[in-house]
């Protein structure tokens, strides 16, 4: 939830915000949940392929290198910084 919140805040102040649907799960649900969204961003390890690019968002949790990785996430929805 904490990484959800803050990636909802930075889609926020970006002008983004309605223009995502951000959604949290188990590792266990990850698999079927993926089909329904364009990217996966998690904090925990994936070690099966998914249908959707997974992000791993763990530098959202220690504060720091959010950066690249926000990079990464805009990019990857084809969004402008």
């Amino acid at each position: 939830m904490a990484v959800a919140k803050k990636l909802e805040t930075i889609f926020k102040d970006r002008g983004y915000g309605d223009k995502v649907e951000l959604s949290t799960c188990t590792v266990a649900e990850m698999e079927s949940k993926a089909k329904n969204y364009d990217l996966i961003i998690t904090t925990a390890q994936v070690n099966k392929v998914m249908p959707v690019k997974v992000i791993m968002g763990i530098a959202f949790l220690i504060g720091r290198g959010t950066e690249p990785v926000i990079k990464d996430i805009f990019e990857s929805l084809g969004f402008d910084l």
